[in-house]
């Protein structure tokens, strides 16, 4: 029965030891650290990611007769404003999982970022309802947090704000994404209920954890990889059926069934890695110690 626990627990919250994927996100530590060349390098990524966007907004719009183009280019760039800001302000965490400090962000920190950057522009080709752009445009997107991973890992190049980074992007993303198949009417109520369910688990529960006892566990799990990858093949034929083939409306409520039996799996899951950082013992954040004084400082 041990054993069995331990490979349910194994499951939903992955190799607890390994420090090359886990590390503890210790309250009070956001904004606090200085790393000027990381910082500069993050600013530089973000600009010609930002100018990227631009031209495949342009390109959107051009092919879309412009609608609410204007009002779409305003918000998208407030969107990256945003995301940008608030990596800046964790640039402290931009160092190896050992500690050492990085200069640089680094390939797979700028391939999650430019997923995160591209949200609003898949958001608006799902609104227009031109499902074979969405398609390609969301496989390209998954396709990138499998590439992102990959390359870290390979290259040695994981940093503990990538550890954070690619799976705040991957509940934004697929929080906009899910909302809009709702809207769109691609997904019925019972798929809003379970996202927004979702999310706002992983949202509050992770504040919750962060501020009052002091640490979250952030990892990969074989779960989530699974359930993640079984989701983005799901919503690929989901959307390739609704832009190629609209007739297959058997098909499409069988995806349809797909996706919310994964959701229901999803907040089970999520609620599993609750239990199990809580059942972990909280960090006690220790006060600095005084600066030493000199010879002849004085009292």
């Amino acid at each position: 029965m041990r054993r069995w626990l331990g490979r349910v627990c194994w499951i939903a919250s992955g190799p607890d030891s390994d420090p090359s994927v886990a590390f503890d996100w210790i309250s009070g530590r956001v904004g606090s650290r200085q790393n000027p060349d990381g910082m500069r390098s993050l600013l530089h990524a973000g600009a010609v990611l930002a100018g990227v966007c631009a031209l495949a907004d342009l390109l959107v719009l051009a092919t879309h007769g412009w609608v609410q183009g204007a009002l779409f280019a305003f918000l998208h760039l407030a969107w990256i404003a945003v995301l940008l800001i608030v990596t800046v302000l964790n640039v402290g965490f931009l160092e190896s999982p050992s500690g050492v400090p990085l200069r640089g962000v680094g390939g797979p920190n700028v391939l999650t970022l430019a997923r995160g950057f591209l949200i609003p522009t898949l958001v608006y080709v799902l609104l227009l309802r031109d499902f074979r752009a969405a398609a390609i445009g969301y496989a390209t997107v998954t396709l990138s947090d499998a590439i992102d991973g990959s390359w870290a890992r390979l290259r040695d190049a994981r940093s503990k704000l990538g550890i954070v980074l690619d799976p705040v992007v991957d509940l934004l993303l697929h929080l906009a994404v899910f909302v809009t198949l709702v809207r769109v009417g691609l997904l019925g109520t019972a798929g809003l209920v379970l996202i927004l369910l979702r999310s706002g688990l992983l949202i509050l529960g992770t504040g919750w954890l962060y501020w009052w006892k002091g640490c979250v566990r952030i990892q990969p799990t074989p779960f989530g990889k699974g359930t993640g990858v079984l989701f983005a093949l799901s919503t690929i034929l989901l959307l390739s059926l609704a832009g190629f083939r609209p007739q297959a409306i058997g098909w499409i409520r069988v995806l349809q069934g797909i996706l919310n039996g994964l959701l229901v799996l999803s907040v089970l899951h999520v609620l599993a890695i609750g239990a199990i950082n809580l059942s972990r013992p909280a960090v006690t954040r220790v006060a600095p110690e005084p600066p030493s004084r000199g010879p002849g400082d004085t009292t």
